[in-house]
C-alpha cells in the first residue's frame, strides 16, 4: 500500500489512527485455469459432463457458474494504529483490522464477510518534489 501524507515521519507518533476502504481484488484473474482447464480468457468453454435429467434445463444455472467465470472485486475497510515509531529511520509499525469480503471463485461461490488481524510495517519517506 502506498500511503502519503504532509508530515514527516518526525512527527507521527504512537497511537495515530489510520484507515479507510479499500479495494479488495478477486482471489484469481482471468488467465487463471481451474483443474478441469476452464478461465475467464483462457481454456476451455465447457469441461464438465452434461448429465442426462429429464429435461434437459435441470442443473443449468449451476453449471452456468461453474463454467462462465467472472472477475470480480469488492471493497473492504481497515483500521490501522501505529504503536511504534522510529523517527531516525522512518520506520513505523502497529496492528490492523480488515473487514473484507472472501473469493468468490471467479463467481461460482458466494462471498463471505471475514475478519483479518495482524500487524503491520512502514517505512516513511519524504515526499520528492
Amino acid at each position: 500500500m502506498k500511503v502519503s501524507a504532509d508530515k514527516n515521519g518526525a512527527t507521527i507518533s504512537p497511537g495515530l489512527g489510520l484507515g479507510g476502504e479499500f479495494r479488495v481484488p478477486g482471489y484469481r484473474t482471468g488467465l487463471f485455469l481451474d483443474p478441469k482447464g476452464r478461465g475467464g480468457t483462457t481454456g476451455y468453454d465447457m469441461a464438465v459432463a452434461l448429465p442426462g435429467l429429464q429435461s434437459g434445463e435441470e442443473g443449468d444455472e449451476e453449471l452456468f457458474k461453474e463454467n462462465n467465470k467472472l472477475y470480480q472485486s469488492t471493497t473492504g475497510n481497515i483500521e490501522m494504529e501505529i504503536q511504534n515509531v522510529n523517527p531516525q529511520t522512518g520506520e513505523v509499525s502497529g496492528v490492523f483490522v480488515s473487514q473484507q469480503k472472501s473469493d468468490t471463485d471467479l463467481g461460482a461461490k458466494e462471498p463471505k464477510d471475514i475478519l483479518i488481524k495482524g500487524a503491520f510495517y512502514g517505512r516513511i519517506q519524504a515526499k520528492s518534489s
